[in-house]
């Protein structure tokens, strides 16, 4: 099977949040400061000096270092071209930028996200971007309000059960 296929070892990356391709003149993107803290450091990482690898080929390095300086650009970019969010006491109660979400489903499953900007979000990692279904849907609603929403296994309706703009303790 031809490397470009499998997996290999990415060098502890595998925790990173993924750039967003840039956006048009004026289009304004959302981060929250966690998350614009998150790039910063990924960034200063990646601008830091890259110890030597045993066994790895002039070849290798050379690859390895363009993607890093690929990477970093990317990010220097990014961290120039979005805005930090603070949710105001005003909002709470209210699902908005940055609010931590718990619904429930038809079924009784509870999930719970926190509603973020696309340079952040990871649905894994519980952070839902605004950009999505999803959040759209979310967006200005209450404890005790239902969204119904599209997927590909058909629509699905969640309901509000908490809204908090301080993270959850667990």
């Amino acid at each position: 099977m031809s490397k470009a296929f499998t997996k290999e070892d990415s060098g502890g990356d595998e925790g990173l949040v993924p750039v967003r391709p840039r956006t048009g003149q004026g289009e304004k993107r959302y981060i929250t400061a966690e998350g614009y803290q998150a790039l910063q450091e990924e960034l200063a990482v990646l601008l830091a000096p890259e110890p030597s690898a045993e066994g790895q080929t002039e070849l290798d390095a050379g690859v390895r270092k363009r993607e890093r300086e690929r990477r970093a650009q990317q990010l220097a970019d990014t961290l120039e071209e979005v805005r930090v969010v603070t949710p105001e006491p005003s909002q709470e109660g209210h699902v908005f930028f940055g609010a931590w979400v718990s619904l429930e489903d038809e079924d009784g499953a509870e999930v719970r996200y926190r509603i973020v900007g696309p340079d952040e979000a990871d649905v894994k990692a519980g952070r839902l971007s605004v950009e999505s279904p999803l959040a759209r849907a979310l967006l200005g609603k209450e404890v005790g309000e239902s969204v119904q929403v599209e997927r590909p296994r058909g629509a699905v309706e969640y309901t509000v059960t908490d809204v908090t703009y301080s993270p959850p303790t667990h």
